[in-house]
């Protein structure tokens, strides 16, 4: 069971510049450097402290609210019994897939991690599955929290940089644009937006927003106990603005209605630009225009493939250092042969 497993990160990465760390909960960071991180900073302790993390919740009719990364305090609670969640993690060169299967929702969730290569955002796609008998309804959302700073932040003026926080929501997510960035050597302005965006599979934006942390966690609440969920509040809707507060890419998607065997898919970008959300639409764009979406199939021998290029990349290496080896025992023979030699 992955709930077992504490300092489990994999790296997620692109050719263009993001870099992110994934835990089998999805915790972990995401940045563009050191001085642009999209999450908060992480240190390996902190990958099974911080309730932080990329969640996703689906809150079902008459049962509850199911986070399918297991980022819940009914999740903390069920660690270690025989009610904990089935769970199975794959990975492969810089993509990450956790499955997890909830008996008390009768439900199955899919969530895989990667960076595509055309653009400098980090995508989670999820895939959700009612494995019951009986028809649900599932109202669902993602959860992004947007640090939106330098690293140095963290521990230097925390505060006082959420205050120049710029936060809006648009059609297709929230994005966060501060004023200007600072640290002791000084001020400067900042021109980086950072933004958490989503779709669902069949091409439908979100239907509200929750683009304030305070707002979502509520009084007493926390990221794996938010009361906005626990207590069905509806999100502002796109075109609203809001300064000054620490920022969360909170995505909700209208209600659907899963029947036994059915399933639905979402995509949540991630990323940050200084050209506002404009890669992050792209890849929207895409993901929308594709005539016709990947199938299971596909991705399988996409991942095939990918691990193949890792075994190849593996034996290369191996090779490589029996060469290195090889080289290193010939020549310390020649040097006892030379010094054999020189004492006769």
């Amino acid at each position: 069971m992955l709930g077992k497993l504490s300092y489990l990160y994999f790296p997620i990465a692109g050719e263009k510049g993001i870099k992110s760390c994934v835990t089998p909960n999805l915790a972990g960071d995401s940045k563009l450097n050191q001085e642009t991180f999209i999450l908060e900073p992480v240190s390996v302790e902190n990958l099974h402290n911080n309730r932080s993390g990329r969640n996703f919740w689906c809150s079902i009719e008459g049962m509850g609210h199911w986070s399918v990364v297991g980022a819940s305090v009914e999740e903390e609670y069920k660690k270690f019994t025989e009610y904990q969640d089935k769970s199975v993690l794959t990975a492969g060169l810089m993509w990450h897939e956790l499955e997890r299967e909830s008996m008390k929702y009768q439900m199955k969730s899919k969530v895989t991690s990667f960076v595509p290569l055309e653009h400098d955002v980090e995508i989670m796609y999820v895939r959700l599955y009612n494995n019951g008998k009986k028809e649900k309804a599932v109202t669902s959302t993602a959860v992004v929290p947007i640090y939106g700073r330098s690293a140095d932040n963290i521990r230097d003026h925390r505060h006082v940089t959420s205050l120049l926080h710029q936060i809006e929501t648009q059609e297709d997510g929230v994005c966060v644009k501060p004023t200007m960035s600072f640290d002791e050597r000084g001020h400067r302005k900042n021109n980086t937006t950072y933004f958490a965006l989503g779709i669902t599979g069949d091409g439908r934006k979100p239907i509200s927003f929750f683009p304030v942390v305070e707002d979502f966690i509520g009084e007493g609440g926390s990221y794996t106990n938010p009361r906005a969920i626990q207590e069905k509040k509806d999100g502002v809707k796109a075109g609203q603005y809001f300064e000054g507060k620490e920022a969360l890419g909170g995505i909700r998607f209208e209600t659907i209605t899963l029947q036994p065997g059915e399933g639905a898919e979402y995509i949540v970008i991630i990323g940050a630009s200084e050209l506002g959300t404009n890669d992050g639409m792209l890849a929207l764009e895409e993901i929308m225009t594709e005539e016709e979406p990947a199938t299971e199939g596909e991705i399988e021998d996409s991942k095939e493939e990918m691990e193949k290029e890792s075994e190849a990349i593996e034996q290369e290496t191996e090779k490589e250092s029996e060469a290195i080896e090889q080289a290193m025992k010939n020549r310390s023979e020649e040097e006892s042969t030379t010094e054999e030699k020189m004492k006769e």
